[in-house]
């Protein structure tokens, strides 16, 4: 086979995202060892061949360069979703402590308190889980990082579900002003969407890294 036929069964098998990367690489890999093997005495199509050879079959290289790119893709899911489940912050707690009136009971509700400790520990859950993604993405368990994703978007779910009825017993239990619920939910959808988003990234791109 020669290297331009390789390289177009190679091309067919790779992913996108990082297709031209290793096909570029894979090209200048081949032609270097078609060069050696050429100046050692062979015809250039005798050196080709030893070149193509030399390299693997085209599955098994597909494989590890595709198995390559599912780590860099995984990784940079992980660290998108511990962006977002970091920055779910502020319509949890910036927003609102930036848009609320006072409250006007002396003692706070125990019900709001605890439905706020519920949302916060959610929340800090999450990103913990987030960095524990992002920590698996560097050693040989990567393929744990897509449960680890889906555990995070669990748990900015359940943060955002429980702040909404925080929400709503707020607004029973003092007047508040009509904005900040509105400025903060597309925030918390936003954050939430992405954590979902890399989760299902990582799920896709999992079986590549199973070994």
């Amino acid at each position: 086979m020669t290297i331009d036929g390789y390289l177009a069964g190679l091309e067919r098998r790779l992913p996108r995202t990082r297709r031209r990367r290793f096909l570029a690489e894979a090209e200048e890999h081949l032609r270097d060892a078609a060069a050696r093997h050429a100046a050692g005495g062979l015809s250039w199509q005798a050196a080709e061949r030893a070149a193509v050879r030399d390299f693997g079959p085209v599955e098994v290289v597909a494989r590890r360069l595709a198995a390559e790119a599912a780590v860099y893709e995984t990784r940079g899911a992980a660290l998108i979703a511990l962006g977002a489940a970091a920055l779910f912050v502020f319509p949890l707690y910036v927003v609102p402590e930036n848009t609320l009136p006072p409250a006007q009971w002396a003692a706070k509700p125990t019900d709001i308190t605890v439905l706020q400790v519920v949302t916060v520990t959610f929340w800090l859950t999450a990103v913990a889980l987030a960095a524990t993604s992002v920590a698996f993405t560097w050693t040989r368990w990567s393929h744990h990082t897509a449960h680890a994703l889906v555990a995070t978007g669990a748990g900015v779910m359940g943060s955002v579900l429980i702040s909404a009825a925080l929400v709503a017993r707020w607004f029973t239990a003092a007047p508040v002003t009509s904005s900040w619920p509105l400025l903060a939910a597309p925030a918390a959808l936003a954050c939430l969407g992405t954590c979902v988003a890399a989760a299902a990234w990582a799920r896709h791109r999992r079986t590549l890294l199973v070994r």
